[in-house]
């Protein structure tokens, strides 16, 4: 494995991006379930002549508006783009690229009934703790964002 720097301390994790399909209701989501705050916004924009999106792996005719919420001492980036090859198909949460957002909670089983009565929010089943294994004292729980992202609540244990 390739080593980039021989002091892990220069490196630290800024912050996870996902897409949307609506950047309105994933920000008022995060915010009402979590208590993120919104950091900025950037209004949809596109750049076809210089084509400044491509570099983020779009098209040059997408376009994209974003919004990077607080949770925490955590950092997310909600991304909702408009491009001419967008099917508008979702992952399944075992699908190569499909990808979830990890929560830490003080309370996991107090806030899956709380994301239980947000409205397009499908709970996956009851909190586990598990007891032996890799991550032992570690209790999680998973349920489905109104737009189908998996969301992961967890809280460590003592």
């Amino acid at each position: 494995m390739m080593n980039l720097e021989s002091d892990p301390e220069n490196f630290e994790l800024d912050h996870v991006g996902i897409n949307v399909p609506n950047l309105d209701q994933a920000v008022d989501f995060f915010t009402e379930a979590f208590g993120a705050k919104e950091i900025f916004r950037i209004d949809r924009f596109g750049d076809f002549e210089n084509g400044a999106l491509e570099r983020l792996g779009a098209v040059r005719e997408a376009e994209v508006e974003l919004a990077m919420l607080e949770i925490g001492a955590g950092r997310l980036e909600l991304l909702r783009w408009w491009s001419p090859n967008q099917t508008g198909a979702t992952f399944k949460s075992s699908d190569v690229g499909a990808s979830h957002i990890a929560i830490k909670v003080a309370n996991v089983a107090q806030s899956l009934e709380r994301l239980r009565r947000s409205e397009g929010v499908r709970v996956l089943g009851e909190p586990v703790t598990f007891e032996t294994g890799a991550t032992p004292g570690l209790t999680n729980a998973f349920a489905i964002t109104p737009w189908g992202a998996l969301i992961e609540l967890v809280h460590w244990g003592e």
